[in-house]
């Protein structure tokens, strides 16, 4: 896959401490804006989804 459409993330910051949580969602939104493609990224941690411009709660 070349020119993917989507970027998945399956809880991303699972077992990570506060700082490398932030770290690693910084990293995946950065990614998501460079090759312009949508971020979806599915967690139970509140604070994942706060820190994403738009978020969606299922």
């Amino acid at each position: 896959v070349n020119e993917p459409a989507l970027l998945l993330a399956d809880e991303p910051t699972s077992g990570l401490d506060d700082e490398n949580a932030h770290r690693v969602l910084d990293l995946l939104m950065e990614q998501s804006d460079r090759w312009e493609v949508t971020l979806v990224v599915a967690s139970h941690d509140d604070r994942v989804r706060l820190s994403i411009t738009d978020s969606y709660e299922l």
